[in-house]
């Protein structure tokens, strides 16, 4: 309630009249109130579909989301099995296991085509020593799996960063990255034919993660100040240029830079040439997903706030609008792979996934 309003309502008849006589007075300016962003939502005539995120007793994550006539995901559980969840024409959920490797981290990460399924599943061996194994399965005709079968154990130590390409399959065949048992840090980009063979075994100096292939990305403390890309079919370069106190993340077609504050941080993007640099949150805000400028366009990014309560506010920034759309006000845990992103709300048997196909909106 403002000056005027409190002396009309405690003063007399009086003063009231003369209130009303006398001109108006200067009045301060009130701060108006932060306008609500846009949504997703009203935005795009688009929505994202809900799974439960208990199927047949199981609790589970999404991983990896799946193309083709029967709407399915493939996920994990708390023991590191990897599931296959699907929904049939009348809205119910099933699911089947995939790989149950019996220990964790148990399966880490997941690829699939129209034909087949790939994973790699790592558990300790006696000693100890965590280990891996590459395992493929054929899809039938209505995307399930099959019997699964051993590509290789010949996989290295593993990396896996939780990107979307952190196993791939590209150039009949499918690439990991793995770091070589050596005083010198190397990452080694490893590949297989899809039918099997030989794995064939390149190293590259330093930190480096999986981008889209044939790209590689430097990591870890090599991205502080700048950061490279690699071509792994020709060894063909791209330096990518930032500020001293910047950590650069990248993929193939986009950069994040990221400096760090008492108050927070600022996270822009870029592209690796340098051009199109666009701020996309400041504060306490990260990125969900490891890999940068999802289909070339939007970026996701979650933000713990106190209107949400104990929830994560989840917006998606589109770097060809230059605007950043509310997806929800208050998630819990979320997630992405190369096209989709996916949040959750409830909790136990009430928990449910939600799942955006970025391309609906592009």
């Amino acid at each position: 309630m403002d000056t005027a309003q409190r002396l009309t309502l405690a003063g007399t008849a009086v003063l009231a009249v003369a209130w009303l006589a006398w001109p108006s007075p200067e009045r301060p300016e009130t701060a108006a109130a932060p306008e609500a962003p846009p949504t997703v939502w009203e935005t795009w005539d688009a929505e994202p579909a809900d799974w439960p995120g208990q199927v047949g007793g199981r609790a589970w994550t999404p991983l990896l989301g799946l193309d083709g006539d029967t709407p399915a995901m493939l996920g994990t559980d708390e023991a590191g099995s990897l599931l296959y969840v699907a929904q049939d024409e009348d809205g119910g959920t099933a699911v089947t296991p995939v790989a149950e490797p019996g220990s964790v981290p148990g399966v880490v990460a997941a690829a699939a085509t129209d034909e087949r399924f790939a994973w790699i599943a790592s558990v300790p061996d006696d000693r100890g020593r965590v280990v891996s194994q590459l395992w493929t399965a054929e899809r039938g005709p209505d995307g399930a799996p099959g019997a699964a079968s051993l590509l290789t154990a010949d996989t290295g130590d593993v990396i896996a960063s939780g990107g979307a390409y952190d196993l791939q399959f590209a150039a009949e065949g499918l690439h990991w990255l793995s770091t070589a048992r050596s005083d010198a840090l190397v990452t080694e980009h490893r590949s297989i034919g899809v039918d099997g063979g030989e794995v064939e075994v390149v190293g590259h100096a330093g930190a480096w993660q999986a981008a889209a292939w044939p790209w590689l990305a430097s990591a870890g403390s090599d991205s502080l100040g700048g950061a490279q890309l690699v071509r792994t079919d020709t060894g063909a370069g791209v330096k990518v240029f930032a500020g001293a106190d910047e950590l650069t993340l990248c993929s193939a077609a986009w950069c994040r830079l990221v400096v760090n504050a008492e108050d927070g941080a600022r996270i822009d993007l870029v592209r690796p040439d340098g051009t199109d640099r666009v701020t996309v949150a400041e504060g306490f805000t990260s990125a969900v997903s490891p890999d940068v400028g999802l289909i070339d366009r939007f970026e996701p990014l979650a933000e713990r706030a106190a209107a949400a309560g104990d929830g994560t506010v989840v917006t998606l920034f589109d770097l060809e609008a230059g605007t950043d759309y509310l997806v929800a006000s208050a998630a819990g845990r979320t997630g992405a792979d190369d096209r989709r992103l996916w949040w959750s709300t409830g909790t136990d048997e009430l928990l449910v996934w939600h799942v955006l196909d970025l391309t609906d909106l592009a």
